[in-house]
């Protein structure tokens, strides 16, 4: 493995201690009840939302500086896994929410005082993709363009915003990639969410025509990626983790809820539920399935195994100051695509298992389902292109297909 090692902090002053992992089970009740009309109003309740600001889930990965948490990832994963349990939309928002919190944390000090000045829970969603356009000012840049799916935007104060810099001078005339910080003020949201799975995360459009971003709202994605930026050298390690490793790391929380509860709704019901058209009056009794049963539990111990190896990983990096390489980063997104896939083919295993009566509009199985296949297609944890990024990094061929890695 081919590191750097970078100056390690000191540790900052301790905060007000709060629990995220218990704060979500404590709110795990309230986000089940919730979710039938989040899903109809395709945006999370304030409800819901409150209830996560209230159990630490939205300050997680916020400096403590700022009165937040800089919670180890192993607890995030835990805590946010515990949320997508109970509401697969509400923690795939908060999983996006925090992402966005690490990466204000990596922006210059300025920035982040302008973000949290007002409490440790404003909330920043963020959209990768650079669907837009920027000209260089001075002071800064003009940016137009329209990003989605923009993911808890109807709950966020700031937009994190995929944007090509061109002429870029820190990169000798080329264009570079980054990610800007934007006001939702400034911005035009559009309703556009109409998929049907993860219906409640709000994913809808967002639009300028004319922002002007100041030099120190400004994230250069490639040193970022390796674990480098102005806010990288504060007064915490939480921000010098890789970028896109962290990120995807707590992806794996939102599959790894979706599985547990679908096993837990199955394992619930085998026991009074008879297996149709056999002599079964319990499912429970049937060795088919609990042969399918404890292969789909088997697959959900694996990938929280893996899911915590990764997140320890992830922070050994940020702790020693250490700078992974490529291949290390490449592994790691090969991982997310691993556990979305093998967390989604437990969760169809399960289903079948339970029966057609899973799809009933009633049962939250179906809802599951419709998450669970939304979700695992997201382009970071897509299996098909995580493996042939950690495939290429393996063999030393390059280039490698992503830049995101």
């Amino acid at each position: 493995m081919s590191t750097t090692t970078l100056p390690v902090d000191t540790p900052s002053d301790p905060v007000e201690p709060i629990d995220p992992v218990a704060g979500a089970a404590a709110v795990a009740p309230l986000l089940a009840e919730q979710r039938p009309l989040g899903e109809s109003r395709r945006r999370l309740t304030d409800a819901t939302v409150a209830a996560l600001a209230d159990a630490g889930q939205l300050r997680t990965w916020v400096p403590r500086r700022f009165g937040g948490l800089e919670t180890d990832t192993p607890s995030v994963i835990d805590a946010t896994a515990r949320i997508s349990a109970a509401d697969p939309a509400a923690g795939w928002v908060t999983m996006i929410l925090s992402c966005a919190d690490f990466l204000v944390g990596m922006l210059e000090q300025r920035a982040q005082q302008e973000v949290w000045s007002s409490g440790p829970d404003t909330s920043v969603c963020a959209v990768f993709n650079p669907s837009s356009t920027s000209e260089r000012v001075p002071g800064g840049w003009r940016v137009r363009g329209r990003w989605m799916p923009a993911s808890g935007c109807r709950h966020a104060s700031w937009a994190l915003l995929g944007v090509p810099l061109a002429d870029d001078p820190k990169a000798a005339g080329a264009t570079t990639r980054a990610s800007v910080l934007i006001p939702m003020s400034e911005l035009t949201v559009t309703a556009s969410w109409n998929a049907i799975g993860m219906r409640a995360t709000g994913s809808d459009t967002l639009e300028t025509a004319d922002a002007f971003v100041p030099q120190h709202r400004v994230l250069r994605l490639a040193p970022a990626l390796e674990g480098r930026s102005p806010g990288s050298y504060g007064a915490s390690w939480r921000h010098r983790s890789p970028l896109m490793p962290t990120l995807s790391v707590h992806m794996m929380a939102v599959y790894l809820g979706m599985a547990a509860s679908a096993l837990d709704v199955v394992l619930a019901a085998a026991g009074s539920k008879p297996l149709t058209f056999t002599t079964y009056s319990r499912a429970a009794e049937s060795g088919g399935v609990q042969t399918a049963v404890a292969k789909a539990a088997l697959t959900i111990d694996a990938m929280w195994a893996l899911a915590h190896h990764a997140a320890r990983e992830v922070d050994w990096w940020a702790r020693t100051g250490t700078r992974p390489s490529t291949a290390d980063r490449a592994r790691v997104r090969g991982w997310t695509g691993h556990v979305a896939a093998q967390c989604r083919e437990a969760v169809d295993q399960l289903v079948s298992c339970y029966g057609a009566s899973a799809f009933a509009e009633t049962n939250p199985l179906q809802a599951t389902v419709r998450d669970m296949h939304a979700a695992s297609r997201h382009a970071v944890a897509n299996p098909i292109t995580g493996t042939e990024i950690y495939g290429r990094a393996l063999l030393g061929v390059e280039p490698s297909i992503a830049t995101l890695i």
